[in-house]
C-alpha cells in the first residue's frame, strides 16, 4: 500500500509538472501562431510588389523603346570621337564621320558606309528573349545590361542597317545576305566581329545572373524587415497578453513576465524575418513557373501556410523523435496545434476589422481564436490524457512491485468470474478487446486502443463515430455529436 500511495503521489506531481509545462506550451504557440500568421501575410503583400517591380511585357516587338537607349548609344560616339584620332569600322575598315552632313559631304551616294552609329552587339531582341523569362530582372536591368558599354560597338550605318536583330555570327556567317545589302567584312573585321559577339554574350549573361542576385538579395531583406516589425508586434502582443494572464493567475510574477515577453518578442522578429525573405523569394520565383501546379501553390500561399504549421509542431515532433512523449500524445499535439493554426487565421481577419490598428487587431483576434480553439480542444482531451498517464503508471507499478502485480491478477480473476455470471455470451469478445487495448497502450499505439474500444461498442449494438485517429480528431471538431 505505501507503493501505491508514493506512487499517487508522483502521479500527482507529474500532473501538475504536465499543467506546467502544457501552459508554457500554449503560450509559445500562441506567440508562434501570431508571429507566423504576421510574417506569412507581410510575405504576401512583398511578393505583390516584387511581382509588379519585376513585371516585363510580353514580347518584344511593339516594346522596343523599352529596352533601347539614345542616351548609352550617344556617348559611345562622344567616346569614339572624343580622342580627335580616326574613327574606324572595326568590321569593314571603312572610315567614319560623327555627322550626316559630314559623311554626305565627303563620300557622296556611299555616305552611309561612313556614317558613324552605335550598333548593340547582342540584339536587343536576344537580350530581351533571354531574360523575359527571369523573375528578378526588371525591365529597367533588362534595359541596363543591354545597354552597357560593353554591348555597344560604333560601326557605319549600313553595317548597323542590314545586322537588324542578327547576332555577329549570324551576319558574320551568312554572306550571301551581306552581299545583297552590300556589306564587305575585311577577313580581320570577321573575326573581330565574332570576338566581340562571343564577348558580349558572356557579358549580357554574367551580368543578368549577378543583378539577379542582387535584385534577390535587396528584396528578400526588405521584405524579412517588414515580417519581423509585424512578427514582432503580433507576437509580442499575443505573448503580453497571455503572460498578462498567467500573473494575474499567479503562475508568474511580473518580472517572468516581461522577461518571456521579451523573449518570445525576439524570436518572433527573427523567425519573421527568416520567413518573409525565405517566402517572398520563393513565392515570386514560383509565379513565373512554367508549372501551372507551382504557380498555383504560390498564388494561394501555400508556402507561408506550410511554413507556419511547421513553426508550430516543429517542438512536438522533435520531442516526439527523441522519446519524450508517446505516439498518442504526439497525435494529440498534433490535432490541438492543427486545429490552432486554421482558426487563428480566420480571427485574425475578424479582429482586424474590429481593431483597425494594424497588425495589432490581427494579433488580438488571432489570439482570441486560439485560446478559445484550445480550451476547448483541452477540455475534450484531457480525461484521455490523465487515463494514459495512469495506465503508464499502473504499468510501472506492476514492473516495480510484487504485491501489485498480485492485485492486478485477482481482480483480472474476478473480472473473468463477473463476465461468466453475467456476460457469458460476451466474454470472448471483451477478452479478446481488452488484451488488444492493453497492447496498444504498451505500444503507444493510438489507433489499436480505438479498434479494440471500436469491437466492444460494436457487440454491444453501439454506433461507431471513428475508426482511426484522424477521425478521432475530426470527431472532436465537428460539434455534429453531443459527447458530453
Amino acid at each position: 500500500m505505501d507503493t501505491l500511495e508514493r506512487s499517487k503521489g508522483e502521479l500527482s506531481i507529474r500532473r501538475e509538472s504536465l499543467k506546467s509545462t502544457e501552459r508554457e506550451s500554449d503560450e509559445r504557440d500562441g506567440a508562434k501562431i501570431a508571429a507566423g500568421l504576421a510574417a506569412t501575410e507581410s510575405a504576401r503583400r512583398s511578393t505583390q510588389e516584387a511581382a509588379i517591380k519585376f513585371a516585363k511585357p510580353e514580347t518584344y516587338t511593339g516594346n522596343r523603346q523599352m529596352f533601347d537607349s539614345g542616351a548609352a548609344k550617344r556617348n559611345a560616339k562622344m567616346d569614339a570621337f572624343g580622342s580627335g584620332t580616326e574613327v574606324i569600322d572595326p568590321y569593314t575598315g571603312d572610315r567614319l564621320v560623327l555627322t550626316k552632313k559630314e559623311a554626305k559631304l565627303l563620300y557622296g551616294d556611299d555616305w552611309t558606309k561612313h556614317l558613324a552609329e552605335a550598333d548593340h552587339i547582342k540584339p536587343l531582341e536576344k537580350v530581351f528573349e533571354e531574360t523575359k523569362d527571369n523573375p528578378w530582372l526588371s525591365t529597367d536591368d533588362v534595359k541596363n545590361i543591354g545597354n552597357s558599354e560593353e554591348n555597344i560597338k560604333v560601326v557605319s550605318r549600313k553595317t548597323n542597317n542590314a545586322k537588324r536583330s542578327k547576332t555577329n555570327e549570324e551576319y558574320v556567317n551568312d554572306r550571301e545576305y551581306r552581299e545583297n545589302k552590300g556589306v564587305s567584312f575585311t577577313e580581320t573585321g570577321e573575326k573581330r566581329a565574332l570576338k566581340d559577339g562571343r564577348k558580349a554574350d558572356l557579358y549580357t549573361r554574367g551580368k543578368g545572373i549577378v543583378t539577379s542576385g542582387k535584385n534577390i538579395l535587396k528584396t528578400g531583406h526588405k521584405a524579412g524587415m517588414s515580417a519581423a516589425r509585424s512578427s514582432a508586434v503580433s507576437g509580442g502582443v499575443t505573448s503580453g497578453i497571455l503572460n498578462m494572464v498567467s500573473v494575474i493567475k499567479g503562475e508568474k510574477d511580473a518580472g517572468e513576465a516581461v522577461a518571456d515577453t521579451i523573449e518570445d518578442t525576439g524570436k518572433a522578429a527573427a523567425s519573421g524575418y527568416m520567413m518573409g525573405d525565405g517566402l517572398t523569394v520563393i513565392s515570386h520565383t514560383l509565379s513565373t513557373s512554367s508549372s501551372k501546379f507551382l504557380r498555383a501553390l504560390s498564388e494561394s500561399n501555400v508556402p507561408g501556410k506550410v511554413i507556419t504549421a511547421v513553426m508550430v509542431v516543429g517542438d512536438t515532433l522533435k520531442r516526439y523523435s527523441e522519446g519524450e512523449i508517446s505516439t498518442q500524445q504526439c497525435l494529440l499535439e498534433l490535432g490541438e496545434k492543427g486545429l490552432n493554426v486554421a482558426t487563428a487565421g480566420y480571427t485574425a481577419a475578424v479582429g482586424q476589422a474590429l481593431i483597425p490598428i494594424p497588425v495589432v487587431g490581427a494579433a488580438v483576434g488571432a489570439l482570441v481564436g486560439s485560446v478559445l480553439t484550445g480550451g476547448l480542444y483541452h477540455n475534450l482531451i484531457n480525461s484521455l490524457q490523465s487515463k494514459e498517464l495512469e495506465h503508464q503508471e499502473r504499468l510501472r507499478i506492476i514492473a516495480e512491485c510484487k504485491e501489485a502485480a498480485e492485485q492486478t491478477k485477482a481482480f483480472r480473476m474476478e473480472l473473468e468470474a463477473y463476465l461468466d455470471d453475467y456476460f457469458g455470451e460476451y466474454r470472448d469478445c471483451f477478452d479478446e478487446a481488452l488484451s488488444v487495448m492493453e497492447f496498444a497502450f504498451k505500444t503507444g499505439d493510438a489507433e489499436g486502443v480505438i479498434a479494440g474500444a471500436n469491437q466492444i461498442t460494436r457487440k454491444l449494438g453501439g454506433q461507431v463515430h471513428y475508426e482511426t485517429v484522424d477521425q478521432f480528431s475530426g470527431f472532436l471538431e465537428n460539434g455534429l455529436t453531443d459527447i458530453l
